[in-house]
């Protein structure tokens, strides 16, 4: 097996509040190798964009960042905030979640991405502005030479998200961060910015780390899925394994929520309760109070994260008690 691109291990977040400090990530643990995709689910709060952006040190001035975080070999939290800029877009790339507030409304896409390959490589304005073209047409922008001259503001959401795509990749990088790239999207474009990230992840063989709450996008895109609750993975190992033998109930919960065809006609079974407050978490398992399932040692303790198989893993008190099977999981997985 070959060495992971990607090592991320013990990360917390803490973030200093009017109230104290409250603590965002708890010891997330994962590792990706090249050429692979890495799907986080979970609801929103659940700390999937936190983890991401901590990867890159994207964090509020008031959060602390702890762990470890090997990049290619890069300690990324030892890094000065010059050597960061550096990584930043050359090694590691994200793409963000709105791209109408990431993109700078006051440049054209062009100088954007020319402007990055410059910084970054020092290449001339026209080797960049070459390179930007070339990129627009990877990601296949109609009418590249001129959407190069356009504004953000006079692109559709599909293209502006292309337009971001394209950026994300100017510079060659290794690892690829997609946080929720397809939520503004229409169901159309959404399918067509998933099947070209999938794409471009193959064949330029990026490492690629893909947020989303939507089951269905994950099962488009992923090698692996990672189930995220309050600030803690929950659920980890190959697509086929979460999604069709979830052993978490929290992960169960999302699976049921997802529609099919063989549920016309009939309920869907939602998640009971809401998710906790990161700053009066209870005691053990975060989600027994919302777990049908929860007994009395569920409270007692945070479980660890135990395999069910050789590279599945769940965050389960009673893991070995419950049954990994799930309703409607095969057609969800397919």
């Amino acid at each position: 097996m070959s060495k992971p691109l990607v090592q991320v291990s013990d990360l917390r977040v803490v973030v200093r509040g009017a109230d104290g400090p409250v603590t965002i990530l708890h010891g997330v643990d994962f590792s990706l190798e090249a050429g692979k995709v890495l799907c986080v689910l979970g609801e929103s709060g659940s700390g999937k964009s936190m983890t991401m952006r901590a990867l890159m040190r994207l964090v509020p001035r008031s959060a602390t960042i702890s762990g470890r975080v090997l990049i290619d070999g890069v300690d990324v939290l030892a890094l000065r905030e010059r050597e960061l800029a550096r990584i930043r877009g050359s090694l590691v790339a994200m793409i963000f979640q709105e791209p109408a507030t990431a993109l700078d409304p006051t440049f054209t896409i062009g100088h954007q991405i020319a402007e990055t390959v410059r910084a970054h490589e020092g290449a001339s304005w026209a080797d960049a502005r070459r390179r930007a073209l070339d990129l627009l047409e990877l990601v296949q922008v109609p009418s590249a030479a001129r959407r190069l001259q356009a504004y953000p503001h006079e692109l559709s959401g599909g293209l502006r998200q292309r337009a971001m795509i394209a950026l994300a990749l100017s510079c060659r990088p290794k690892v690829l961060i997609a946080d929720e790239p397809t939520t503004a999207l229409d169901a159309t474009v959404q399918i067509q910015v998933l099947l070209l990230l999938r794409e471009l992840q193959r064949e330029l063989g990026m490492a690629t780390l893909f947020v989303t709450h939507d089951v269905g996008v994950a099962c488009e895109i992923a090698d692996e899925v990672a189930v995220m609750y309050a600030g803690r993975i929950v659920e980890r190992g190959s697509t086929e394994e979460v999604l069709g033998r979830a052993g978490h109930p929290y992960a169960r919960g999302l699976l049921r929520s997802v529609v099919t065809s063989d549920l016309v006609g009939t309920r869907l079974v939602p998640i009971d309760g809401s998710p906790p407050e990161l700053s009066a978490l209870p005691p053990g398992c975060s989600f027994a109070p919302r777990c049908n399932h929860a007994i009395e040692r569920c409270s007692a303790a945070v479980p660890e994260l135990a395999a069910l198989s050789a590279s599945h893993r769940v965050r389960c008190a009673r893991l070995g008690e419950l049954e990994p099977a799930i309703p409607h999981a095969q057609e969800v997985s397919t």
